[in-house]
């Protein structure tokens, strides 16, 4: 695929996170606290990816798959059961703008950290300048989106 397929489906996949926030925290409103929301949120996700294995006819993974696995390859989904009461408790307080700022921050912060030391077996690309002052301007634009 062209890069620009790749590019579209980041956007595509901000403006989901960006929908997640103010979602989870109506469900919330309405289901009691964001645990319960989250609750919610994943047992939906996990029936549309269980319809959507179904219909591609996606084969289970073998055990030995599933052994081989680091450790450290089974926290995306704690990662995420956190994630979710975390917005669903923050953007109904600040706003889906100020959070989605934080979020992005938060993300390109940890992303130069996880870049710098290769984490998870990824390539290992070094911190420059030019990175650190995009992520000063990206944590300057979550202070003025906020504060104005």
């Amino acid at each position: 695929m062209h890069g620009l397929v790749y590019i579209a489906f980041g956007l595509l996949t901000g403006a989901f996170f960006a929908s997640q926030g103010p979602i989870n925290g109506r469900l919330a409103a309405h289901l009691g606290g964001p645990a319960a929301a989250a609750f919610m949120s994943f047992s939906v996700g996990w029936a549309g990816l269980f319809l959507f294995n179904l219909t591609a006819r996606t084969p289970l993974p073998s055990g030995t798959a599933v052994g081989a696995a680091p450790w450290w390859a089974w926290l995306g989904g704690l990662l995420g059961a956190v994630a979710v009461p975390l917005a669903a408790l923050s953007v109904p307080k600040i706003g889906v703008a100020p959070w989605v700022a934080a979020v992005i921050a938060g993300q390109l912060i940890t992303a130069l950290v996880l870049d710098q030391v290769g984490a998870f077996g990824g390539a290992v690309r070094e911190i420059s300048m030019g990175r650190i002052a995009g992520a000063l301007c990206l944590c300057a634009g979550v202070w003025l989106i906020r504060k104005y």
